[in-house]
């Protein structure tokens, strides 16, 4: 019997049921298995899954809006068999038509069928051929992506377009091998710390493998063996990190979204947090669950806590001093890596932290210099086909980048989000040539102009596009630039939340919005849970800026949080979540206009 493994997101259920169906009907003797009907996002992963990848004949990666962290995960896993056996293994993609292919690394070589219902009998014959080694890659495939990702960090699932940073990813990967040792990436606003972490070193640890880019004489370290197979969790502190590091790791529980249970284990771990329990008890706890859930335990654990800074700006001073103890006593747990990442502006603040000062090791991000900023520029086009419109475009635009980022270390931020633009420009004419006037090279130039084309088209808002960038998204200390606040969708009126969704959408992309665990594949097969659709209190949708440049390049904002810092600093003070009580109380028009 031959063994078919589909892997697909929690959104296109449908799409792969109808596919999967389509599959059994063409051909009986085939046995599809569904991963993520059985399983949850947001857990380890599962020996199950290996096992399953490893006795297949063929993967087919389904790709629709989004591809969730299992499906990466899988991915991996296929990409590896395959590597070492392709005659024998075979790995299909589906593109639904209209999506973007995501940068894992090397689906640009796989079959590729795009299509917009793989259901038809037209492109089940195509899969069939593909699953026997035949098929082709589209010659063009920057009409199905794109590289670039603007103001948004890179993740995992970029890492086929993650350029500049192999050094660093092999220097943080090694420093993991210092016991007791917390990694701290340090660096400016904009140097791209989380790229690094999440397109880097948390994209090397899934793979099992060294960056390509760059010779490594050393096997796989024997400390991260099965790494693919870690719990992976990250967060960032909020105002209550104490809280938001136990919803993570309940996550991985696998409570219905209305269960009581987790509610009662929540405030239950809390209350122990904040006394004498310590993070290896939430990692044993953690492992018990997953025997009672008769689930293989996890060989290790990662933790990334991004945007550290947030616990000097946005906790209480307890909250800050007792998250900190709580990870630099965790390091020391054989079965814990956790890392982390700073504003270089805060170090002061991490110097003064004593617990967290004493585990971490420094590495320091710096801006990437000419030659780096060449390959960001230049070799994703490449992967995918596309061309600049002369040899010396993607110099130029990297030469700029190199001389704004001494004054500005946003610079990378910037570029991507220029290069984002060209693209987007690019698919719109249809000739897969990237061009743009020497002469029209502004870095900054196209995340002000975007924002102000916004402010033109909305002439009867701006009143209340000034207080939702001010007020409910900028936080402001005495004597330094602003940084970005994230607001519940509570804070907000109905008319504000029409504009944050208009301006996170695309062309925008000047914010994000986002649901705190909203990829979470059901434990129950959603048709049987009627109140699937509930939401708890803790998984509420929020908005933030998309980055911290736009508060640096947007000269209208900047004259905004001016005529605002007197306002802003008594509302985002030491007491966390006053901005937000404020923001409801003052409901009106703009509180200090």
């Amino acid at each position: 019997m031959r063994r078919w493994f589909l892997s697909y997101h929690s959104k296109d259920e449908a799409v792969a049921k109808r596919l999967k169906a389509a599959i059994k009907r063409n051909d009986s003797a085939v046995s599809v298995f569904f991963a993520p009907t059985h399983m949850r996002a947001g857990g380890s992963w599962s020996a199950q899954l290996a096992q399953q990848i490893a006795e297949a004949d063929v993967f087919i990666l389904l790709i629709g809006e989004r591809v969730g962290p299992w499906q990466v995960l899988e991915y991996n896993e296929a990409l590896d068999k395959w590597a070492k056996s392709p005659s024998d293994f075979s790995l299909v993609v589906i593109l639904l038509e209209g999506q973007t292919a995501p940068g894992l690394p090397f689906l640009r070589q796989l079959q590729w069928i795009i299509t917009p219902d793989p259901a038809s009998e037209k492109d089940i014959a195509r899969i069939f051929d593909g699953a026997s080694g035949g098929g082709t890659t589209p010659g063009e495939l920057w009409r199905y992506t794109s590289p670039y990702r603007g103001l948004e960090a890179m993740e995992e699932k970029d890492s086929d377009y993650f350029f500049g940073r192999a050094r660093e990813t092999v220097e943080v990967l090694n420093a993991f091998a210092a016991p007791d040792r917390l990694p701290v990436l340090i660096g400016n606003s904009g140097v791209g710390k989380s790229s690094l972490a999440q397109a880097g070193v948390l994209a090397a640890l899934k793979r099992q493998a060294w960056p390509e880019e760059v010779s490594v004489p050393n096997a796989w370290p024997t400390v991260f063996q099965n790494s693919r197979q870690w719990c992976f969790l990250s967060i960032k502190p909020g105002t209550d990190p104490l809280k938001t590091l136990v919803e993570r790791f309940l996550d991985t529980w696998q409570y219905a979204a209305t269960d009581p249970e987790r509610v009662k284990q929540q405030h239950g771990w809390i209350e122990l947090l904040h006394g004498k329990a310590t993070l290896s008890d939430l990692i044993e706890a953690t492992e018990r669950r997953r025997k009672e859930l008769d689930q293989p335990q996890p060989p290790g654990f990662f933790l990334y806590v991004d945007q550290g800074e947030e616990l000097y700006v946005r906790a209480q001073e307890s909250q800050r001093r007792r998250f900190s103890e709580i990870l630099a006593q965790g390091v020391a747990d054989p079965r814990l890596h956790a890392m982390m990442s700073f504003r270089a502006d805060f170090f002061g603040d991490l110097q003064k932290d004593e617990a967290l000062c004493a585990a971490h090791r420094q590495i320091n991000v710096l801006p990437l210099r000419k030659a780096e900023l060449g390959d960001v520029v230049s070799r994703p086009a490449e992967l995918l086909s596309a061309r600049f419109e002369n040899d010396h475009l993607a110099a130029d635009i990297a030469r700029s980048a190199s001389e704004e980022s001494v004054k500005d270390a946003g610079a990378l931020t910037l570029v991507s989000y220029l290069l984002d633009d060209m693209w987007r420009r690019m698919i719109e004419r249809g000739d897969g040539v990237l061009r743009l006037p020497a002469a029209a090279i502004d870095l900054g130039g196209v995340l002000a102009e975007r924002a102000n084309a916004f402010i033109a088209d909305h002439p009867n808002s701006q009143d209340k596009l000034r207080r939702i960038f001010t007020l409910k998204l900028a936080t402001v200390r005495e004597g330094e630039e602003p940084t970005r606040r994230r607001a519940s969708r509570s804070e907000f009126s109905d008319e504000e939340w029409r504009l944050v969704s208009e301006l996170a959408d695309h062309p925008n992309r000047l914010l994000v919005t986002a649901t705190p665990g909203a990829d979470a594949t059901p434990l129950i097969p959603q048709a049987a849970r009627p109140d699937s659709d509930a939401t708890p209190a803790s998984r509420e949708t929020y908005a933030e800026v998309a980055h911290e440049a736009i508060f640096r390049r947007w000269d209208k904002l900047r004259d905004w949080i001016a005529a605002e810092r007197e306002f802003l600093r008594a509302a985002h003070g030491p007491c966390a979540g006053s901005g937000a009580k404020l923001a409801r109380k003052t409901s009106g028009g703009h509180p200090a206009s």
